[in-house]
């Protein structure tokens, strides 16, 4: 399957850009958990100046009880915005995995794409491809000119578990 044809702009197989565009999808998807991960933990970092989360006051009613000025109670109530906003988003935690599930399977399962159902059955010559792909990766961290190396290469795997949740 490795010889099955060679694009002539990449000298890359068929085998291989296939390899490289599900590599992508699974970066996607690596990207958007390293966003959510970064989102939680300026979320938590903000968050532990509320002493308490969980029995909020409302500063806009104890500024309204001391009749103070309009602007104060208004900025009041921004701030209770605010936290009630931090509160909401430190506790429930969007689950994007499962929206991005939830978007793109009706596509994918759709008739316009039925040959997707057999998807499976070309996953095994992916994954040797992706291990040879690795091997030289690593290989070319021991040479003089790291070009092209690395060590690490999630995306392939998250890609292919993404795509078979979808299927």
């Amino acid at each position: 399957i490795r010889k099955l044809g060679v694009t002539p702009d990449t000298n890359e197989t068929y085998l291989d850009q296939f390899r490289q565009l599900i590599g992508q999808i699974g970066n996607a998807m690596g990207y958007v958990r390293m966003i959510r991960s970064g989102g939680l933990n300026t979320c938590s970092s903000s968050i532990q100046f509320v002493p308490d989360f969980e029995n909020l006051i409302s500063f806009e009613d104890h500024t309204r009880k001391s009749n103070l000025p309009s602007e104060t109670i208004s900025a009041a109530k921004h701030l209770d915005d605010v936290i009630s906003n931090l509160v909401k988003n430190f506790t429930e935690g969007t689950e994007y995995f499962k929206i991005l599930v939830d978007v793109f399977s009706n596509e994918f399962r759709g008739k316009k794409n039925l040959h997707l159902k057999h998807f499976y059955v070309i996953v095994p010559p992916l994954t040797l491809s992706f291990v040879e792909h690795i091997k030289v990766l690593k290989d070319n961290l021991t040479k003089k000119s790291k070009v092209n190396a690395s060590f690490t290469d999630d995306g392939f795997v998250m890609g292919v578990a993404y795509i078979l949740k979808l299927l």
